[in-house]
């Protein structure tokens, strides 16, 4: 129950933003985009910030790195592989998702491409920088400031939702909807239990560490508490991995032709801490998508891992 009520602070924030902008207490969608990316700015870098500042972390990824960059990579590639394979199985283009001014991206040069994730990853190796090695503060992890950073960019997102007149019952009626968490289930599965082949791993306890979607703070302590710390500092280590991934990748998906596809990438995250970028990258049309894929997601994570993890 306790780790239901971080989830239902974000949609709290979310909502008041959009029962705020009913109001029109706030001027200017301009306004809102501007704070919007300076918030997105401050959590890339305090995010890396915290995977520097984390000594665990680094102690940890001497003796698992391998394993758990692994799986990161392998649940976001089945995840990519699945999507891409359902999209064109049912003939959908989540083009149509996407707003007009961003149909365009093919007739910019090739610096413009590239800015935006480039700019993104700069910021997300700055905090990694400053959080290993410039000694200030180290009792600070950085980890409440995210977290309210966090409130206050789904905040801005939720009022920017209504400024921008989204029809939610349209959008939550879209096929992707399903289609994206089903696809990420699929793949995330899919790709841990491949490398069970390669890493002396069973094939359930395989599935039990690709069951995170990304959401590091909650598989790695179940798995630890079950019985298996090594395995949790894996599951840990590797979800991390994949939100730090998907933070990366999701600006070039969102260029793709099927755009929606960094929804599927981010797993879990797509509710949260990924959110505003899958906003920013994808258009506003693809906030509720996210929220939803999301939110079954994080539901589904405290059931499979243990599931897995007990079959094995």
């Amino acid at each position: 129950m306790a780790n239901l009520i971080p989830l239902a602070l974000l949609f709290l924030f979310l909502i008041f933003g959009m029962l705020l902008a009913r109001f029109k207490f706030i001027p200017s969608t301009g306004i809102i985009d501007y704070f919007l990316n300076l918030s997105l700015y401050a959590l890339l870098f305090f995010m890396g910030f915290r995977i520097g500042r984390n000594r665990t972390v680094g102690e940890q990824l001497a003796s698992i790195g391998l394993l758990s960059i692994s799986f990161a990579l392998a649940t976001v590639i089945g995840t990519i592989f699945i999507l891409i394979l359902l999209y064109r199985i049912l003939h959908l283009s989540a083009r149509q998702m996407l707003p007009k001014r961003e149909s365009s991206a093919s007739n910019i040069g090739l610096f413009h491409y590239y800015r935006d994730p480039l700019k993104l990853l700069l910021i997300v190796l700055t905090g990694f920088l400053t959080g290993l090695m410039i000694p200030v503060l180290p009792e600070f992890s950085g980890e409440i400031l995210t977290t309210w950073i966090l409130h206050i960019l789904l905040f801005l997102v939720g009022f920017k939702l209504v400024r921008n007149r989204i029809n939610l019952k349209e959008v939550l009626l879209h096929p992707e909807t399903i289609l994206l968490p089903i696809g990420t289930v699929a793949g995330s599965l899919l790709g841990g239990v491949s490398l069970s082949v390669i890493f002396p791993l069973h094939p359930a306890k395989a599935l039990s560490l690709a069951s995170g979607f990304g959401w590091y703070s909650l598989s790695g302590v179940i798995i630890s508490n079950l019985g298996d710390p090594v395995l949790g500092g894996a599951a840990f280590l590797a979800n991390l991995m994949r939100e730090s991934i998907a933070l990366l990748i999701i600006p070039f998906i969102a260029r793709t032709r099927y755009p929606n596809i960094a929804i599927g990438v981010a797993g879990a995250t797509s509710m949260d801490v990924t959110l505003p970028l899958i906003e920013r990258s994808c258009g506003t049309r693809s906030v509720p998508i996210a929220i939803t894929s999301g939110a079954i997601l994080s539901l589904l994570v405290p059931a499979l891992v243990p599931l897995f993890f007990y079959a094995g």
